[in-house]
C-alpha cells in the first residue's frame, strides 16, 4: 500500500494556505454568482464555455460580470486541485485532509457542469438551486480541509488537541449537525423563494403587507422564509452559546461561537435592509454573501469539534495504539 511522504514544514504550511485560499475563493465564487443573479447577467454569455463564441468576452456589463464569475470558477478549480495534490502526496494518512480535498474537487467538477447546464437551459431555476447547494458544499469541504491542515502537527499538539475534543459533549455535536442542516436549508430556501418569484413579494419588514400571515402564494413563500430564518437564528444562537460555554476546552471554539452569532445578526439586518432598500442589487448580493459566511463559520465550528488533531508520529509512536484512551488519535 502506498504511504504518504512525511510532511515537512514547508509542505504542511503550503497545504494550510492553499486550503484557506480555496475556502476564500469558494466564498468569492458564490458572492460573484449572487452578483450575476441580482444584476440579471446570467445570460450575459449565452453560450458555454465560450462567451458569444469568443475566448475574450465583449466589453458589455452583463458579459463581463458573467465571465468574471467563470474566471473565478477556473481559479477555484486550480486552487482546489493543488490542495488535493498536496494532501495526496504529503497528508494521505490524514483522512480528513485528504477526503475533504478530494470531495471538494469532485464537487467543483459537478458545479462546473451545472454552471454550463444553467446557461444552456437559459437559467432554469431548479438547476440554479442545485448549483448553489453544490457550491456551498465546496465551501464546507475546503473549510474542513483547512481545519484539518491547521490541526496537523507534532505528537504533543495532537495529544493536547484530542484531549480537548474529549471534553465536547455528544449533545453539542448533535446540535451542530442539526443546525448545519438547517442553515443550508435556509440558504436554499432563499434561492427557492427567488426562483418561485416571491423574492420581492413582501415590500415591508418585519410584517408583510401589514400582516404576519398574508394571503397569497408568493406572500406565504416569502414569509415562510422569514419565519424559518427566525427558527434557524435561535438554533444558531444556541450553538454559539454552547461554544462559548466550552471556551475553557477550546478558546478558539468560543471565539468562533461569538463570531457566528455576530454574523447571523448581520445577516438578519442585511435581510431587513434588502427590503428597506427596495431590493437593491447590492443588498441582495450582500445578503447571500453573509449567508455563506454564516455557513462557513458554522462548518468551521463543527470541524473544530469533529476533526481530530493529527500527527505523522501517530503512525509511528509505540505508546499510541488503537486502544488509546485519547479519542481520535489513531486513524
Amino acid at each position: 500500500m502506498l504511504q504518504s511522504r512525511a510532511p515537512g514544514h514547508k509542505s504542511l504550511i503550503a497545504f494550510r494556505y492553499l486550503a484557506l485560499a480555496s475556502s476564500m475563493a469558494a466564498l468569492a465564487q458564490i458572492t460573484l454568482g449572487g452578483v450575476v443573479r441580482v444584476t440579471g447577467s446570467g445570460l450575459g454569455c449565452p453560450d458555454w464555455p465560450l462567451c458569444h463564441g469568443q475566448i475574450i468576452p465583449p466589453l458589455e456589463f452583463a458579459a463581463l460580470v458573467e465571465y468574471s464569475h467563470r474566471l473565478s470558477a477556473s481559479a477555484l478549480s486550480i486552487l482546489v486541485l493543488a490542495t488535493l495534490i498536496l494532501a495526496w502526496v504529503f497528508l494521505r494518512n490524514n483522512r480528513w485532509a485528504l477526503w475533504a480535498s478530494a470531495i471538494g474537487m469532485g464537487l467543483v467538477v459537478i458545479a462546473a457542469a451545472l454552471g454550463g447546464a444553467t446557461v444552456l437551459t437559459e437559467l432554469n431555476w431548479w438547476i440554479r438551486l442545485i448549483h448553489l447547494a453544490i457550491a456551498e458544499g465546496v465551501v464546507a469541504c475546503m473549510v474542513v480541509a483547512t481545519v484539518a491542515g491547521w490541526r496537523s502537527g507534532n505528537l504533543d499538539v495532537a495529544l493536547k488537541g484530542n484531549q480537548e475534543m474529549n471534553q465536547i459533549t455528544d449533545g453539542f455535536r448533535r446540535h451542530l449537525y442539526v443546525t448545519l442542516a438547517a442553515v443550508l436549508l435556509l440558504i436554499l430556501s432563499g434561492s427557492f423563494m427567488v426562483g418561485y418569484g416571491a423574492g420581492s413579494a413582501c415590500a415591508t419588514w418585519p410584517l408583510c403587507r401589514g400582516s404576519l400571515l398574508p394571503e397569497g402564494g408568493v406572500f406565504a413563500v416569502h414569509m415562510g422564509h422569514r419565519y424559518f430564518a427566525a427558527i434557524v437564528g435561535l438554533m444558531t444562537a444556541g450553538a454559539a452559546a454552547m461554544a462559548w460555554k466550552r471556551r475553557g476546552a477550546s478558546f478558539a471554539l468560543g471565539v468562533t461561537g461569538m463570531g457566528l452569532a455576530g454574523l447571523f445578526m448581520l445577516q438578519i439586518l442585511a435581510g431587513a435592509a434588502t427590503v428597506w432598500s427596495g431590493f437593491s442589487a447590492d443588498m441582495k448580493a450582500t445578503h447571500l454573501s453573509l449567508a455563506t459566511l454564516v455557513w462557513m463559520s458554522l462548518v468551521f465550528m463543527t470541524a473544530q469539534v469533529i476533526v481530530p488533531a493529527w500527527s505523522e508520529a501517530n503512525q509511528r509512536a509505540p505508546s499510541i495504539s488503537s486502544t488509546s484512551p485519547v479519542e481520535g488519535v489513531t486513524s
